[in-house]
């Protein structure tokens, strides 16, 4: 982890520094790793495609460090940035990935939709940094980090891996260049554990179920896009939790009806301390 983050802060200011978004790295399947962040890129792929490497090409990898007026990211959808402004495709990765080296920032949120705009959300994620958490969720789904949603008593970096699996590699995006510093592969234990499902490189994980609430999908489209609202607890439920008396349903800023759904903030906010750190919603 230690070299992850002196690796990634490197990375940061040589090909992200002040600006709003880094530049991408690739890692083909079959390379070698010259740096502890090919070396992630590397168990990320074979993670999560222990028996089929070859469905991939390969992995695009980049740092995210935000702090302070930067700690959001707007909601988008991950995909090929050259083929979308030269031709308007819409070509997405296979998998996308987050991996923190922080417990602080604001959450990552992942909405059920897909660029191809077909249907009304059914589910969303938040899921809070937490050092050594790995997220993955398909390619051509919305997501962003709201800054709205971050804790207000936090002003520590949110420092993050992002790697993405490719079936053939973006346009313009290369390998970087050799390292300055020596980098002793051997050292690291890149691959996956015995189960297959483990980023060895990261070490060991606890899995931690998401706790789940259904939000009242009728309910709460009659409140406007806008406004924070409050809404009866029948607007939803949790197995897991005591219903308070009122359930604020909260829209993020960028809310887009049938794109995004609201958020019970209140639940959000108790979860967020809890060992999971993570909520499902289902848009009832």
């Amino acid at each position: 982890m230690a070299a992850l983050t002196r690796a990634a802060q490197a990375d940061w200011a040589h090909r992200g520094g002040d600006r709003s978004v880094a530049k991408s790295s690739w890692m083909p399947r079959d390379a070698t790793p010259r740096s502890p962040l090919e070396a992630l890129a590397l168990a990320v792929l074979r993670s999560h495609v222990p028996e089929g490497v070859d469905a991939v090409a390969g992995a695009e990898y980049w740092v995210q460090i935000r702090q302070g007026t930067t700690v959001g990211l707007g909601l988008h959808f991950d995909k090929d940035e050259r083929a979308h402004a030269e031709s308007d495709a819409w070509r997405h990765p296979s998998l996308a990935t987050a991996t923190y080296l922080t417990d602080a920032g604001a959450p990552l949120v992942v909405f059920d939709t897909a660029s191809s705009g077909e249907g009304a959300v059914e589910r969303g994620w938040l899921v809070s940094p937490r050092r050594g958490r790995h997220v993955a969720f398909l390619g051509d789904r919305l997501h962003g980090v709201p800054g709205e949603l971050a804790p207000q008593d936090d002003a520590s970096p949110r420092v993050s891996i992002l790697v993405n699996l490719w079936v053939s590699r973006p346009g313009g995006v290369s390998r970087c260049d050799e390292p300055r510093e020596p980098f002793d592969v051997d050292l690291w234990n890149v691959g996956y554990d015995e189960d297959g499902d483990i980023l060895a490189v990261c070490g060991a994980a606890c899995r931690v179920p998401p706790e789940r609430v259904m939000v009242d999908r009728d309910q709460s489209s009659q409140q406007g896009a806008s406004a924070t609202s409050q809404l009866a607890p029948r607007s939803w439920n949790s197995s897991k939790m005591t219903t308070p008396q009122f359930a604020r349903l909260m829209y993020l800023a960028e809310h887009r009806d049938g794109d995004t759904g609201p958020i019970p903030l209140e639940t959000w906010r108790h979860v967020a301390k809890g060992p999971a750190a993570a909520l499902e919603l289902r848009y009832d």
